[in-house]
């Protein structure tokens, strides 16, 4: 976000140079919209330039993986597939985050899980899950039934078992407890 800074004041400082030199009345409305369009565009140039930056990193470790293979060096190959997964997980962020920064905002597909979902579905209030309701933050766990009347606990919107070990959130809850699928349960708890 840096140089997306340094580039907000340095074209700002440009535009205003421009209107001076020419002699021009000082940018007014309508160089704002001009400018936010240039900033946008910017904006979204920076995140297509890190987006060709990771998929080249990726190529490249296709590149050694393969390589390693050929030689039989299993540890080089262990550490460049996570390496491969980090990338993996940076580019899908930045395609999020290119999808939510667009001027062309798409409409949302009916089965589409979307961020706000999720975060919907985790602030879901645990209690309201539980069929019996907690007394002092704590009830029977659902997920085994077992004996102990006060193995479940719930705080911070997570709920653990100090029976069975059970840990988790709202979605992973309805996900074990209803055998739903992770966006089924997502769904569920964001309506």
């Amino acid at each position: 976000m840096n140089a997306f800074y340094d580039m907000n004041r340095e074209t700002r400082g440009k535009v205003v140079q421009f209107a001076k030199e020419r002699n021009y009345p000082p940018p007014g409305q309508i160089y704002k919209v001009i400018y936010a369009a240039l900033v946008v565009q910017h904006k979204l140039s920076l995140i297509m330039r890190e987006i060709d930056q990771t998929i080249d990193r990726i190529m490249l470790l296709n590149d050694r993986i393969a390589m390693s293979i050929r030689e039989g060096n299993m540890t080089a190959i262990v550490l460049m597939k996570e390496r491969k997964d980090e990338e993996k997980a940076r580019l899908a962020r930045l395609e999020r985050l290119l999808m939510r920064e667009s001027p062309m905002k798409k409409e949302p597909d009916k089965n589409e899980i979307t961020d706000e979902m999720i975060l919907r579905a985790k602030d879901y209030p645990f209690e309201d899950l539980l069929p019996e309701g907690l007394k002092r933050g704590r009830c029977r766990c659902p997920i085994h039934a077992g004996q102990n009347t006060m193995s479940f606990s719930v705080k911070g919107n997570r709920g653990r078992c100090w029976s069975c070990g059970w840990e988790g959130d709202t979605i992973k809850f309805v996900q074990d407890v209803q055998g739903l699928t992770f966006p089924d349960a997502v769904r569920r708890l964001s309506r």
